[in-house]
Order: structure tokens, then sequence, then C-alpha cells
């Protein structure tokens, strides 16, 4: 029901006659209304969008004319105490509704609701229907971040930095930012994880105290995965202090996996991010996940896995591990973040590209790919626009014509 009259907006605090609600209005002055409705609350010719709320609270004690919003709220929505406000309920097929910052308890559990996307476009409030998709993330979770060191991590893109600048002083460094911002107490473990390829025909070439670790792909390639952490279990206030040691690594990295020619080795070649071990480093996480009931810390809540890498997100995997890692996954309710510091591709990702180690023969045959809708993907873009932006500027420079004597 839409209508033009107004009415004047008070402000209460929580807890105003002994009831939370952000909402509270007369039922006299608002006859049509009833519990469970939701309403608009807008200023006539506001630019800011209106406030979602429902109705939880009728006190006809209220003064009339009026409606009282929570003073949290109101500041949110930029809403003036003692102004105009339009008052219209919204379709009563809508059952409920959110805001921004929004407090809701469910179950025991305490959750704010932090960004809202309608149509790819950030939103302050808007209704919640059954086609509504709802993302959880804990501000206390166990958190494994896996950076890629593949060789993709030295190359520069196409504006000219470097994957792993990207990486860490991009995504890393906003990320941390953004942890502090929602006080975070996150739990965390950081892991460099590469694979690297032997020229090597036989096992008997390398050392024998290290031909355990030494693996044979399906094209008969041999290679070892290589794990470096760099914290395990850390809690911090300040992480920016981490990507220091994680940028003295990167120097000493290619003498840790034994890319530089290491005594009774074969010379060894860095796995590019698709022929890299990305589901075998996630799984790792979840060998720590799969138990995580056993001995509980109730200071923290959720598990979370985070992998950073320079590609595009188009991996060769086996298919019995992927089919393994998904169950995994789905089975245990983990989280799994893939971010990816490329630029995006003409084809849909993330990709897998299937074989089977088991029977070498079956990869002549052709190859099989699966795009794995449990796995969250996004791009890093932070360096890639401010680089546009810093191109944009020497192209109008350029253009500007030199003055004629």
């Amino acid at each position: 029901m839409r209508t033009t009259k107004v009415y004047k907006l008070v402000i209460h605090k929580k807890g105003f006659g002994g009831s939370d609600d952000e909402l509270v209005m007369n039922p006299k002055v608002f006859p049509h209304i009833k519990l469970g409705d939701i309403v608009e609350i807008a200023h006539p010719n506001d630019e800011y969008s209106p406030l979602l709320l429902q109705v939880k609270s009728l006190k006809e004690d209220l003064q009339k004319e009026t409606i009282s919003v929570d003073q949290t709220v109101t500041q949110v929505f930029r809403l003036r105490p003692y102004q105009d406000v339009y008052v219209n309920v919204v379709d009563p097929k809508v059952s409920t509704c959110a805001y921004i910052t929004q407090k809701v308890e469910f179950a025991g559990i305490r959750a704010q609701a932090g960004e809202l996307w309608v149509k790819n476009e950030k939103v302050m409030c808007g209704y919640i229907s059954e086609d509504t998709r709802v993302v959880f993330r804990s501000t206390s979770a166990m958190v494994y971040i896996f950076i890629q060191m593949s060789c993709e991590m030295w190359d520069f893109d196409i504006y000219g930095d470097l994957y792993f600048e990207k990486a860490v002083n991009g995504f890393l460094a906003d990320l941390f930012t953004k942890w502090k911002e929602k006080n975070c107490s996150h739990e965390v473990t950081v892991v460099l994880f590469s694979r690297t390829f032997y020229d090597a025909k036989s096992v008997d070439e390398f050392p024998e105290v290290n031909r355990p670790s030494i693996r044979q792909d399906h094209k008969g390639r041999f290679y070892e995965d290589f794990y470096k952490v760099v914290v395990q279990n850390e809690r911090r206030e300040e992480w920016t202090s981490l990507l220091v040691t994680i940028k003295k690594l990167f120097i000493q990295y290619p003498v840790l996996v034994r890319l530089e020619q290491a005594e009774g080795f074969p010379q060894g070649d860095n796995s590019t991010s698709a022929q890299g071990n990305y589901l075998e480093a996630i799984n790792l996480s979840f060998n720590v996940f799969d138990k995580h009931y056993i001995n509980r810390n109730f200071d923290r809540t959720g598990q979370m896995s985070v992998v950073i890498t320079p590609g595009v997100g188009v991996f060769e995997v086996d298919r019995l591990l992927m089919i393994l890692t998904k169950q995994r996954m789905i089975d245990n309710g983990i989280g799994v973040d893939l971010v990816c510091m490329g630029e995006q591709p003409l084809h849909a990702v993330p990709l897998f590209k299937l074989h089977n180690r088991s029977v070498p023969r079956d990869s002549c045959l052709g190859d099989d790919y699966n795009i794995p809708h449990w796995i969250n993907h996004s791009l890093s873009l932070r360096k890639q626009k401010m680089a546009v932006i810093r191109l944009l500027g020497r192209q109008k420079n350029l253009r500007t014509p030199f003055p004629s004597k």
C-alpha cells in the first residue's frame, strides 16, 4: 500500500519500553499494519536508499503521527530525527528483510549482516526470499592460507607487476587490513607450496633417502611436492609483519625446492599453476579439519581454506583425488576460496582438466573437464585497476600538444 502521507521520525535506544526492537509503531496511527509486516521508510526526495524494517512491536502509547526507529539504525541509513518520512507497506508476500549491520541470533548463534548484494550491486537493505543465498563468514575461524609458488610467481603481468607482488602487497595486505577493521581473531596457518618436476628417466637417479617422496604423474614425469610452513596456528592483532617474512622466503624458495642444482638430484623445474599440487594442498587442511570436533577449542568457530594462485583457475588434477576432495569438503562443511592473480580468461573458471593416474593409457583417449561448484572463485583486481589509472594518465599526457613558439 503506497501513501504520500508523511510522519515524524523519532529515535529510541536499545531497551526502550523493555524491548530491543528496531521499529516501534502505534497501531492507532497505522491500523492497516500488523505484526510481521515489512515497511519501507525514507525521507521525501532523499538520495539515500530507503530502509526496510519488520514490524515486531506495536505500542499505543507512542506519540501520534510518529514512528520510532532504533538510534543505531538511523545512523547507518542517515535518517534524520524529527524530520518527515514516508512509511509504506511492501508486498505482503515478503516475509522478512535484512539490512547492513543487523544482528541476528538463531539457535544460540549470533551473526551480523556484513554485505548485501542484489544483481551484482551492493545495497544497504533488501528482502529475503527462498532465492536468497546466504554466505557465512566467521570472525574467529581456523584459517589455512596456501600460496602456490608456481613458476608464474616470478613472471610479470601485463601491467608490469610481479604476480608475487600482487599476491603479497595486493591481496594479502588488503585481507589483513580488513581483518583488523572487522576485529577478527582468526587462528592462521600460512603455507607456501609448489611442485618440482625432475629431468630423470628412472627413480634410481635420486638419492636413496629421498626416493620415498618422489612421485610419477600420468605422463611418466618424476616430481616432488613441497610445503613450507610460514606460521602455524598463530593469532595476532597485527598481521602486516608477516608479509616481510613471506618476502624473505620468496628469495630463498628456489633453493628450498631444488630448482637450483642440488647435490645428487637431476635438474629440477618449477611447475606451472595448472600442473601444480592444488588439490593435494587443500587436503592438507582437510586432514586437520576432519577431526575438528576432538578436543574442541571454543575460542574459534568455523574452518576455512584460502588458496592464492598466480594462475587463472585452471588445474590438471587426478579424477579420483578430485572426487575424494569434494566429498571431504561437503561432509565437513568446509569453505574453500580460490583467489587468482591472473587475468580473467574467456571461459568458465575454476576449471579442472581430469586425468586418470591409475590407468595412464586412458589419458591418451581424451580429456574430461569439470567445473567445481564447491569452490569459491575470485580474481584479485586491485593492482590492475591502479595500473590502468596510471596508464590512462600517461596517455593523456602524450596527447597534450607541445606549445608553439
